[in-house]
């Protein structure tokens, strides 16, 4: 927190007007400075999931206010969940995240509602033991729950002409949504994965382009992993190995330390926005003080 106090030198030539003028100044700057420090919520859509909540802890770890919305909600149990404000709802409903996002002035947004696998077989791949709702698919969970906070941030900041600051967006996307040839897949066995990465190109796509309200901030993870889950890290072995050697299309996984921190910088420095691979996730976190 930073104030500046302009306080004229004694002098008995100085005229009142030089000193009411620094006066103006002062409490103009002050309350600025105010309204800017003043401005640290941030909602997280996802907030109580894996990555979701390494990225409320570390925000909240910086002073931040965090409002997660979640189908599950959350609690106060676990390191810092106390200062987490928990929202049940679902994110696919517009009129939830409308309602929440007016009630709110939130300064930032980052989204990590996800799925690998549409059905009751995701909770064996999620880091949260996440199940989606019967019939729910790849576009109601990744494009819809994108566009409904993008879209109600876009509505919130009006059209009578005021100048706002473009809103921080962070969008947790996948390493894979690179790749130009999966539209092969259809009609075959892993035909879900165009409709996965379809939907996420989609989204990324929304934020990128709406440079008129959002900065846009695209994290490229591949396999997502952290050390208190040791049951993954044979596959995190396999992965880093195939990436090292040159495998095609294999992209390194990330640790969720790295994956958050890299989220929580982006917010936090204005000069970026784009798509982030892992090598430029790895650079975002290293920018920590």
């Amino acid at each position: 927190q930073i104030m500046i106090f302009l306080i004229p030198r004694h002098n008995p030539k100085t005229s009142p007007q030089l000193i009411q003028l620094l006066t103006i100044l002062t409490l103009t700057f002050s309350i600025s400075m105010a309204s800017n420090i003043g401005s640290k919520k941030i909602l997280v859509l996802g907030g109580n999931g894996f990555v979701g909540g390494t990225i409320a802890k570390k925000l909240i770890d910086r002073g931040y206010e965090v409002t997660s919305l979640s189908r599950r909600g959350g609690s106060a149990d676990g390191e810092g969940k106390s200062r987490i404000t928990f929202v049940k709802g679902d994110a696919t409903d517009q009129k939830t995240v409308e309602d929440l996002v007016n009630g709110s002035k939130f300064s930032a947004v980052a989204h990590a509602i996800g799925i690998l696998f549409e059905g009751g077989s995701n909770r064996l791949v999620s880091g949260s033991g996440s199940v989606p709702l019967p019939g729910a698919t790849y576009d109601d969970i990744t494009r819809r729950t994108v566009f409904n906070a993008a879209d109600a941030i876009s509505k919130s900041r009006g059209t009578n002409g005021e100048q706002h600051p473009v809103i921080p967006f962070v969008f947790v996307s996948a390493a894979e949504a690179a790749w130009t040839f999966d539209e092969k897949f259809m009609g075959t066995p892993i035909e879900f994965l165009h409709r996965y990465l379809k939907a996420k190109r989609s989204a990324e796509e929304r934020i990128l382009k709406d440079k008129e309200n959002l900065r846009g901030i695209v994290l490229r993870p591949s396999l997502v992993w952290t050390y208190k889950r040791p049951f993954a890290l044979p596959s995190v072995a396999a992965f880093t190995f195939g990436n090292m050697i040159g495998l095609p299309f294999v992209d390194r996984p990330v640790n969720v330390e790295t994956l958050a921190e890299a989220a929580v910088q982006a917010i936090m420095s204005p000069e970026e926005s784009g798509v982030y691979d892992f090598k430029e996730m790895r650079r975002l976190e290293s920018k920590v003080e």
